[in-house]
């Protein structure tokens, strides 16, 4: 038997095909000795059902499930070589052909279903590992080619194998009794770390010799673990071993380049790229490498909020956990509380953390006032300009589904704009005006309203506790009304939907301090990329920054927040540097530190 080892573009089939049996057949592939699955229960487990629904009769083909990382393709070259060694007796005479359908058009997708039946049908001596199964049945229309793939396999003498995300076996096989009596499904799933951990070891022998580095064993520990905590909007082992094979082209790419002399992988590299992978500071990294705090990081990035800091980062660990409804949104928090105190800035963080794009995306539905503005959410009904473009929703649910949305002063929509929203929260799924299905089972919704910010500080100061604090919350959301319709905004059904509600409170001074020390490290970067000067303020200033920064909010009662050391870093100290700038300027083009004091005194260094 000759196994092919490659994939087939599903265009290069017949050729392919055709050259596979004209070099001889019975002609046997070496084995792999050793393999790292040969130790691993539950990969011996999963290789026994692949064979159990190989072996069947009329269902004797397979439906492959599982995320994009967990290593289908890797997985089936394993099971290949099994083959190969004689493990199945009744596949020892099959060949195993791999076709790629991922990137099949919709249009194209009838005739790619015929040619492979055409080719390969008749042949029982055939496996077929089809990669983008789905492909193969979509079509441009309502309908899809199912019909025309069971008229196929009841026919056909060949075994298939179909790869298919779960989503996607659940949407198009496991509610039609007709197709899976075609077919049986074999489930696989993420790795453990330490399972990851051996696997990378064996792989990490190909990245060494192909790219001439050696991998430390820490390094490989490391890229499981962040990767793990800190990369979830991947899977393992892929995750990893992309940590590793980025290591490795950067190093090929320093020798070419720069003549750097560097031959290897050590665990401060992976940290460093996870850092910027994930934006956890490396520091924080390196104090837990085998833990999961996402208080430390998100406390990095947000000051004076223990509660909500600790509230989000429950919810991470959750989300990261699979201890959710997968049949709903990864989650739907609520922020409520004054302006200004860190509300967006955690959701921007925590876009960071989560989200594939590392994006926010944002709906500030105080823009979203009338009924007609819900095709900014869906699309626009069909007839209307734009109607093929789709919703902006659907579209960014399809192109990222670990998106986190800001869906900002939610109190401020147009009841109908929510209405999408309310069936989104509770099935996980949403539908545009073109019909287009997406999902948001892997997505975060953060709405934000400063409704009842002085409620809230009234009864932070008299010490009233937060679950106290959440129920008057909830209560004065469904007293507010539409100004025109007098309708609610928000319904006890969709308050019900909200998984938490986060309370953020007015900002101490040691919160203050923290902003402006931030504000400072970030205004100090920004100068040094664009402009190659250092910007040195000293200790005194920033405290004096976050002191006046405190005092002016606490005379707002509040209603300044965090943005008032922005302003004041803007008025004191840049417009200081300018003027000085303005009378020196030959000083400021030769100097590479530009130091401010406490009494505002600018010195070009």
């Amino acid at each position: 038997m000759m196994p092919v080892s490659q994939t087939i573009p599903v265009e290069n089939l017949t050729e392919k095909v055709r050259a596979v049996h004209s070099q001889g057949q019975g002609k046997e592939q070496a084995a792999i000795d050793h393999s790292p699955f040969d130790d691993e229960p539950v990969y011996q487990q999963f290789f026994e059902q692949l064979a159990r629904g190989l072996h069947g009769g009329l269902s004797r083909n397979v439906l492959l499930t599982g995320e994009r990382g967990v290593g289908q393709l890797t997985l089936l070259t394993e099971f290949t070589q099994q083959i190969v060694r004689g493990d199945y007796g009744f596949l020892q005479d099959c060949d195993v052909i791999k076709i790629d359908c991922r990137y099949l058009a919709p249009d194209e997708s009838r005739s790619a279903l015929a040619a492979i039946f055409s080719d390969l049908a008749d042949n029982n001596r055939i496996i077929v590992c089809i990669d983008g199964f789905i492909s193969l049945l979509r079509e441009h229309t309502d309908s899809d080619n199912r019909p025309r793939l069971l008229a196929a396999l009841s026919r056909a003498s060949c075994r298939v194998i179909g790869l298919v995300t779960p989503r996607e076996c659940e949407e198009y096989f496991a509610s039609d009794p007709n197709t899976m009596d075609f077919f049986s499904i074999v489930p696989i799933y993420e790795p453990s770390n330490s399972v990851a951990i051996k696997l990378l070891q064996h792989f990490s022998a190909g990245l060494e010799q192909n790219y001439e580095v050696r991998i430390k064993e820490d390094a490989i520990e490391k890229a499981v673990v962040l990767s793990s905590n800190y990369i979830l909007s991947e899977r393992l082992p892929y995750k990893a071993l992309r940590l590793l094979q980025q290591e490795c082209e950067d190093i090929q790419f320093e020798r070419s380049q720069h003549n750097a002399q560097r031959y290897e992988i050590t665990a401060k590299d992976i940290e460093r790229r996870v850092s910027v992978i994930s934006g956890v500071p490396e520091h924080t990294l390196r104090g837990m490498a085998d833990q999961t705090d996402y208080r430390a990081c998100l406390s990095e990035e947000i000051f004076g909020q223990q509660h909500a800091v600790k509230e989000v980062a429950t919810e991470l660990g959750l989300i990261k956990a699979e201890l959710r409804d997968p049949q709903k949104p990864a989650s739907v928090m609520l922020f409520v509380g004054p302006t200004g105190v860190g509300k967006t800035e955690m959701a921007k963080a925590l876009a960071r953390f989560y989200s594939s794009s590392k994006r926010l995306k944002t709906f500030t539905l105080g823009n979203f006032v009338e009924p007609h503005s819900v095709s900014g959410v869906i699309g626009v009904p069909p007839g209307y300009v734009g109607h093929d473009q789709g919703g902006r929703l659907i579209n960014e649910l399809i192109s990222d589904p670990h998106s986190v949305f800001l869906l900002d002063e939610a109190d401020k929509a147009h009841p109908d704009v929510l209405q999408p929203f309310l069936n989104l929260f509770d099935e996980g799924w949403i539908y545009d005006q073109r019909g287009v299905k997406a999902y948001a089972d892997r997505a975060v919704f953060v709405l934000t309203t400063n409704v009842g910010q002085r409620q809230i500080l009234e009864m932070t100061r008299n010490g009233e506790g937060i679950e106290a604090i959440i129920q008057k919350t909830r209560e004065t959301l469904s007293q507010i009304r539409h100004s025109k319709l007098n309708r609610p905004v928000f319904t006890e059904e969709f308050l019900a939907r909200i998984k938490r509600v986060v309370v953020f409170g007015s900002l101490d001074l040691e919160a203050m301090t923290g902003i402006t020390n931030k504000l400072v490290k970030n205004i100090s970067e920004e100068w040094q990329e664009r402009r190659n000067k250092t910007i040195a303020l000293t200790p005194e200033l920033i405290q004096w920054i976050a002191d006046e920064a405190y005092q002016r909010n606490e005379a707002a009662k509040g209603r300044e927040g965090g943005r008032i050391v922005r302003k004041l870093l803007s008025d004191k100290v840049e417009a200081a540097i300018e003027q000085k700038i303005g009378l020196h300027p030959q000083d400021y083009q030769q100097c590479s530190t530009v130091s401010v004091d406490e009494n505002f005194n600018v010195v070009f260094d």
